[in-house]
This record gives C-alpha cells, structure tokens and sequence, in this order.
C-alpha cells in the first residue's frame, strides 16, 4: 500500500534534485510533465504550483 506524505517536502521545488521531485509528484498526485508544466507556467514555489494544478483540474494530492 503506497503513503501519502504526511507533510510536503521542503520547497522551492528544484527538477535538478531528483529525489525532490519524486517526492512532489507523489505529494501532488501528477507525472513529471504535469509538474515542469506548472513549474513553466508559475515557477518553483509551491503553493503557486498547487493552484496552477488546481486550476488545471489535476489532483493536487493532501497540501
């Protein structure tokens, strides 16, 4: 049975720290793509990555 982070990792969210975004994308629920998406569109902090994904309609896992 996979978990679900309790707590997001420590941000800003880095696509040069591969075990971080592991851990976003399991935090958020989305694919890689989802995520250099969101990072393209509002940057690295995480809260805006969490309301772009919601307005784009894609899970945005327990934060």
């Amino acid at each position: 049975m996979d978990t679900v982070p309790e707590h997001p990792p420590p941000g800003p969210i880095d696509l040069a720290d591969d075990a971080g975004v592991a851990r976003w994308l399991e935090h958020f629920g989305i694919t890689r793509m989802q995520l250099e998406e969101a990072l393209g569109a509002v940057g690295s902090d995480p809260a805006a990555v969490r309301e772009h994904l919601l307005n784009q309609g894609a899970s945005s896992g327990p934060g």
